[in-house]
């Protein structure tokens, strides 16, 4: 009798372990319908490739673009905001300068930490406190927002009114966004640089948003190990993700594979993926962009 209760309390503990353990495998993934991850040959060109559906908006991204005022440097950051998010992955966002600021009009969750707007960049990134991203270009002055009493309809010239730029900070702070500039390689499904680009080659690493064949909003991390100047890499890629994925692309922004490349993707079930992965580990990081399911 003593024998089989004690048959029965270790049978129960294995499955309440099993259950916990379960449940924690769970916790940290992320439903496999809204995330496809795969490296896919396409004109004798490799591409790693991190799909990921909007519907529901449930996939959400977060971007960390500087240390903060109480000395959490962005990893650290990174790492006390992502404990028990189930992220999908975490990527070196945008360029920074000698001192490791960022370069550019820079706004980390609503706090300025760049006022300086830079003419080398036409793209401007908003991540929205809700995990959604948007970019304009600066150039065409065509920057609209939503909420914070603003008129949806007004167009922001940020490059020649300090009036629509002061307003547009005030807004960023009401919302909690976090804004950051980087070079605007396509927008509206057309090339938006030139071939007369650096000329220097280097692994490239694309966050493209757009719409797929159903007309559904995708956003789409594209890693090409094959090195590549700027412009070849980018033409590359809108080509295969307008005729391999069947995706209208709004925009694709480069995310820098240079002295900061930081790359870590997450499988559906939590554990890291060693495929697909940037030359440095997360503390390397001057900046970060986080995609994570909620």
């Amino acid at each position: 009798m003593k024998r089989l209760l004690l048959g029965i309390v270790i049978v129960l503990a294995l499955s309440t372990s099993f259950t916990i353990y379960k449940g924690n495998l769970l916790k940290l993934g992320y439903d496999p319908q809204l995330v496809e991850i795969s490296t896919v040959h396409y004109k004798n060109e490799q591409y790693n490739v991190i799909y990921m559906k909007r519907d529901g908006n449930r996939i959400k991204a977060k971007y960390f673009a500087a240390s903060d005022f109480n000395g959490n440097n962005v990893y650290n950051r990174y790492k006390n905001w992502s404990t028990g998010k189930n992220t999908v992955l975490v990527s070196s966002g945008t360029y920074m300068d000698n001192n490791r600021t960022p370069v550019g009009l820079t706004i980390d969750n609503g706090v300025l930490v760049n006022k300086a707007l830079t003419n080398d960049f036409d793209g401007l990134v908003v991540v929205y406190a809700t995990g959604g991203i948007a970019v304009s270009n600066l150039k065409n002055a065509d920057l609209t927002l939503s909420g914070g009493g603003i008129d949806a309809s007004k167009k922001f010239d940020l490059r020649n009114s300090a009036w629509d730029m002061q307003t547009f900070i005030n807004w960023a702070k009401s919302q909690e966004a976090t804004v950051f500039q980087t070079h605007l390689l396509v927008y509206k499904n057309k090339l938006a640089i030139y071939g007369n680009s650096s000329t220097k080659s280097a692994e490239r690493r694309f966050l493209a948003v757009g719409k797929d064949e159903d007309g559904k909003v995708v956003h789409v991390i594209v890693h090409c190990p094959a090195h590549a100047t700027l412009y070849e890499g980018t033409k590359k890629t809108l080509d295969f993700l307008n005729n391999f994925k069947d995706m209208e692309v709004t925009f694709l922004i480069n995310l820098d594979t240079g002295d900061q490349d930081v790359f870590k993707v997450y499988n559906k079930n939590g554990s890291v993926n060693n495929t697909i992965k940037g030359r440095l580990e997360l503390e390397y990081a001057v900046n970060l962009l986080a995609y994570y399911y909620q």
